[in-house]
């Protein structure tokens, strides 16, 4: 019997038999994409792979998420615009780019405010980490977890960085953060925010002299090959925040959130974990790569540290006493 001939015999036979008749429904599947602003060797996007793997697992794979690296699907401010518009589904932008929406994020880049990555851990995924996740629906954002960039180290085509008078004339590509920008201008460099993607371009033709990241980000982009000097200045610690648009979460059933929040956290710890292993091996691996890397003493630091003070005092102003202070005393409660 054919199946137009099956389904009008259960029709003659009465609604109830025509319903016995119809497949049975399954829940839809989903598919989701991810983006990335860094390439496959960088802990962001080998997070990013293995939030994917978990969701399909943790479903069975009927929801499935795609993980597009190394800015294809654009910088992480168009990125984190895609989510919004609901064009994008996940992607995990630095927190000084969120600051450019919601101004509380900066205050994660503060200069020398974290002196450790478990200070670091006790203070994001702490009450006050999770006030800031809980300003991001305002932007038509969900947060899902910090994950680490690490702590961010300035490299330069022209002279080792042992004093804050060597930053002094030195071309440096900073992320399109106003902090990072006075920071670097406060220490007497020329500042020149752009995106990550654009970068190697910029240093190959000099266009640029000098950049500011954490191992990973050296490596994974090979800044070794137009980079001589690695200074570790540790002026600031970076993290990243996994992100999903408002507009995808909103269709989701209450239980693929679920699901989908505890991939997140498993992923995060993963994505942490990783980053701080491969900025262990990281440093002699660019030594190698014919890096010269110098480490920058502690007093000199502390100068660095007290030149930009003002800056601090600034942004501490435009983020709000309260924010700061909250800020200030999450990093005491979990000094290292």
């Amino acid at each position: 019997m054919t199946f137009t001939r099956r389904m009008l015999a259960c029709a003659l036979g009465g609604a109830g038999l025509l319903a016995a008749c119809l497949p049975a429904a399954s829940e839809p599947s989903i598919r989701a994409r991810l983006g990335t602003s860094l390439p496959d060797a960088h802990p962001q996007t080998i997070g990013a792979r293995r939030f994917a793997e978990l969701v399909a697992a943790r479903t069975n794979g009927r929801i499935t998420v795609a993980v597009y690296a190394n800015a294809a699907l654009g910088s992480d401010v168009q990125m984190t615009s895609a989510l919004q518009g609901g064009t994008l589904d996940f992607t995990a932008p630095s927190t000084a780019t969120l600051a450019n929406q919601i101004k509380a994020f900066g205050v994660v880049g503060l200069p020398f405010s974290f002196a450790s990555e478990r200070q670091a851990d006790a203070v994001l995924d702490g009450p006050f980490g999770q006030s800031l996740l809980a300003r991001l629906p305002e932007r038509k954002l969900v947060g899902l977890g910090f994950w680490e960039n690490g702590f961010r180290n300035v490299t330069n085509s022209r002279r080792p960085i042992e004093t804050v008078a060597d930053f002094r004339g030195l071309k440096i590509r900073t992320m399109q953060n106003n902090l990072y920008i006075d920071m670097f201008n406060g220490l007497g460099s020329n500042a020149v925010p752009m995106a990550v993607n654009e970068l190697f371009t910029a240093l190959e033709t000099k266009a640029v002299d000098a950049q500011e990241n954490p191992y990973t980000v050296v490596h994974a982009q090979k800044f070794y090959d137009v980079q001589k000097y690695l200074s570790t200045t540790g002026h600031a610690y970076d993290a990243q925040v996994l992100l999903a648009g408002q507009p995808f979460w909103n269709r989701l059933a209450e239980a693929d959130r679920a699901t989908i929040t505890a991939a997140a956290r498993e992923a995060t710890l993963f994505q942490r974990e990783t980053s701080r292993r491969l900025n262990g091996e990281l440093r002699e691996t660019l030594a190698r790569e014919g890096m010269r890397i110098n480490d920058v003493s502690a007093p000199e630091r502390e100068r660095m540290r007290r030149a930009l003070q003002p800056v601090r005092e600034k942004y501490a102003a435009q983020f709000g006493p309260e924010l700061v202070a909250g800020f200030d005393a999450a990093l005491a409660a979990a000094a290292p």
